[in-house]
Parts: C-alpha cells; sequence; structure tokens
C-alpha cells in the first residue's frame, strides 16, 4: 500500500490505542504515518487567562510527542500536525492536506452520544471522509500515556 495513515491524537487510552494501530498498520503496508492532534478552542468565559488553552495545547504536544516515539520504536518516522479548532472538521482537513489513504481514530465509550460507543467527533469524521476510516476501541491494547510538560 502507498499512501499515508493519518491518525488522530490526544491524551487518551483510545487515541494511544489507535496510535499503536495506525504504526502497526503503516508498518505492515510501507505506508507514511502522519499524527495529527486538535487543540479545541475555549468555551465563552471558560479561558480568560489563556490557561485552558494552554493545557490543552500542551497534551496534544504530549500525545504527539508519543506517537513519534512510538513510531520511531517500530522503525517507522512519523510526522505530525497540531491544528486548532473544530476536531472532525481539522482532522478532515489534514487528512485532505495529507492525502490520507486511511484516517485511524479511537473509540470512547461515553454515555449520552447519539450513537452509542461512537463520540460525535468520529462519527463526524466517518460520515464525512474522504477515505476509509478505522475506529480502534478503547480497550484495544495501547501504549501507557505520555505525562504531560509541567
Amino acid at each position: 500500500m502507498n499512501g499515508t495513515v493519518l491518525v488522530a491524537v490526544h491524551d487518551s487510552p483510545a487515541a494511544f490505542a489507535a496510535a499503536d494501530e495506525a504504526i502497526a498498520h503503516a508498518r505492515r503496508t510501507g505506508a507514511a504515518l502522519r499524527a495529527v492532534a486538535v487543540v479545541e478552542p475555549a468555551g465563552a468565559g471558560e479561558d480568560r487567562d489563556g490557561s485552558v488553552a494552554r493545557g490543552r495545547a500542551a497534551g496534544c504536544e504530549a500525545a504527539l510527542a508519543h506517537v513519534v516515539e512510538r513510531a520511531g520504536a517500530a522503525g517507522i518516522v512519523a510526522t505530525v500536525a497540531l491544528r486548532g479548532g473544530r476536531i472532525a472538521a481539522e482532522i478532515l482537513a489534514e487528512a485532505d492536506s495529507c492525502e490520507a489513504s486511511l484516517i485511524v481514530v479511537g473509540r470512547m465509550d461515553r454515555p449520552g452520544h447519539v450513537i452509542p460507543a461512537i463520540g460525535s467527533h468520529t462519527l463526524g469524521v466517518i460520515e464525512f471522509a474522504r477515505s476509509p476510516v478505522l475506529v480502534v476501541p478503547e480497550d484495544a491494547p495501547s501504549a501507557p500515556r505520555p505525562r504531560r510538560p509541567q
């Protein structure tokens, strides 16, 4: 397989399970690996001093660094993108930008979502993706969570 495997990550076990699967897929197929993390904007009144945005960005940067490290251990060179905005829209924009042949996302079980076991961001990616989407369950074997920088 040629092309690029795009994995969407953030600081969660589901995202790291997705990253491990994306790394394994890239290794098996010879595809390039790109990881994207999206920093969501703060809600109204949520971030008066910018600390919420800084915390979200730090978590995303740590997740991306973790993927690069895991990929390197598997003999894969990963490139990364840190984007800001609406999560599903930014993942799809990055997929278009890198011409992803596969998008890999994690599935987190959260009560109250429109479709049980599929979150709204994942659903948005599945609905509008121009390439196949692999959804990896949260309980798939995964690497330990990275520590956020202090």
